[in-house]
């Protein structure tokens, strides 16, 4: 009679839930009660010179009341008010590998935390808030390092890379303007071959027998677009793609599915305009013409990412391989007949 055992089960790890994570961080904090009080301490002082500190605008704003009014739609910024949710839930998201990391402490961050407070400093000398808010990123990235060392800073890269996307650029619109003239130039070429001829002045559009004038506004193909196809391409590639020269590489691309976004934004209104009616491209059509730009340039983001991704030898190697008879065949040379 034999006996055998069973094969002990492997119980599942539980989820990490936000209670978890509290429960931790409250048996990091008991352990660790200089470097909490240290965390607790900087927090503070982040609470209070970013939310507190009223040094602009002669002394009526400070840092994060100048930087939440210049995320508006006048400048074309209001995407920056999902920048911090994000950048924590990019956090949460590596929770797991947060919780395994090494903690070692590592003085180094104390560089970057004097390097953040400097540009901090900077800012509110040159009365500059831009690079106030500039700072913020870089202060996180230096108490991460310093509180818990290299491992557990480098999950916080890209989240702090990522905070970025809260300074207001509004002064990079005036430099928008040959992207304007760039998506100008693309549609006319494309509208001769349905056999529109186009004339461009400037970032105008006009049809040469006169049924339709057009002007291409900063906001059809400026820093709008641009700024979301930049941070669209930020996180497609942080979640999909592992090789660093294929993330900046497509990451870098970005400029570029904006502009074929812009330029097939653009073109479906002539097309519009020259075969279906001129008010409805100007007026219906054109305010809703954004949820063209997004499927076009995201589809050309995935593209190019198709492209960079795909094994290239092996579909070389399947091109040239030497066609198999098929099964139940047999190869019986060639035929001769007798006459």
């Amino acid at each position: 009679m034999s006996t055998e055992t069973a094969p002990p089960t492997v119980q599942p790890e539980p989820a990490i839930t936000f209670g978890a994570v509290l429960a931790r961080f409250g048996k990091w904090c008991g352990a660790n009660v200089r470097a909490a009080l240290l965390l607790a301490g900087g927090g503070g002082v982040l609470v209070y010179f970013y939310g507190f500190f009223y040094c602009f605008r002669n002394g009526d704003e400070t840092t994060a009341l100048w930087a939440s009014r210049a995320w508006n739609s006048e400048n074309n910024q209001e995407h920056s008010w999902f920048v911090l949710p994000i950048a924590f839930y990019l956090l949460w998201h590596h929770r797991e590998r947060l919780r395994s990391a090494r903690k070692e402490p590592s003085d180094w961050g104390l560089a970057w935390l004097l390097g953040g407070v400097l540009i901090f400093i900077a800012g509110v000398r040159m009365i500059d808030a831009r690079t106030a808010v500039l700072s913020f990123p870089v202060i996180v990235y230096g108490w991460a390092l310093y509180l818990w060392g290299r491992e557990v800073a480098r999950v916080f890269i890209f989240p702090c890379l990522f905070m970025l996307f809260m300074v207001p650029v509004g002064g990079l619109v005036q430099g928008t303007v040959s992207l304007q003239l760039l998506v100008s130039e693309s549609v006319k070429v494309l509208s001769m071959f349905i056999g529109v001829r186009v004339e461009t002045i400037g970032t105008s559009l006009r049809a040469v027998d006169g049924s339709f004038n057009f002007d291409i506004a900063e906001g059809c193909s400026g820093i709008r677009s641009l700024m979301a196809m930049v941070t669209l391409s930020a996180l497609y590639v942080h979640f999909t793609q592992r090789e660093t020269w294929k993330q900046w590489t497509i990451f870098a691309g970005s400029v570029l599915f904006a502009l074929i976004g812009n330029v097939g934004r653009v073109f479906s209104v002539v097309v519009v305009a020259r075969f279906i009616d001129e008010k409805l491209a100007g007026g219906l059509y054109h305010d809703y013409s954004g949820f063209i730009f997004f499927p076009i340039a995201v589809g050309a983001m995935l593209g190019f990412a198709k492209l960079l991704n795909t094994d290239w030898r092996a579909v070389a190697a399947e091109a040239v391989k030497p066609e198999r008879p098929s099964p139940g065949k047999k190869n019986r040379g060639p035929i001769s007949y007798d006459y």
